[in-house]
């Protein structure tokens, strides 16, 4: 799977991104430490950015096994995710909101990609 990101998405995520942070592409679908619901039976793409720090237990995080290298650096995600998204996937900014979008040649599979800062 390639991931690509725009100058203007880098931009969006270099600012809000801690220094000491790692990123992580998460689906929400009820696994993993940062489910917000134990149950999740969605019908739209619920993918979200998340930053967390480079000292969080890696046993925690051993749901993301999917490393995805990017022009800002490693995304994880988890295996499991990748089938929901083309082979070839953009992070774009949305120029009249201002949102970050998933994208690939199929069209948009996120409109509006929330970025979540995890504290230890």
């Amino acid at each position: 799977m390639e991931l690509r990101i725009s100058k203007q998405a880098q931009a969006v995520i270099q600012e809000k991104r801690p220094s000491d942070a790692r990123m992580l592409l998460d689906f929400e679908d009820a696994i993993g430490p940062f489910a917000d619901d134990s149950v999740s039976c969605q019908l739209y793409p619920a993918f979200r950015l998340l930053f967390v720090p480079q000292t969080y237990p890696e046993e925690a995080l051993s749901d993301y096994n999917k490393i995805i290298e990017t022009e800002i650096g490693p995304i994880y995600m988890k295996e499991q995710s990748t089938m929901l998204l083309d082979q070839s996937v953009e992070l774009v900014l949305e120029p009249n909101y201002q949102r970050l979008q998933l994208r690939s040649k199929a069209g948009v599979l996120v409109a509006n990609l929330p970025i979540k800062q995890i504290l230890s």
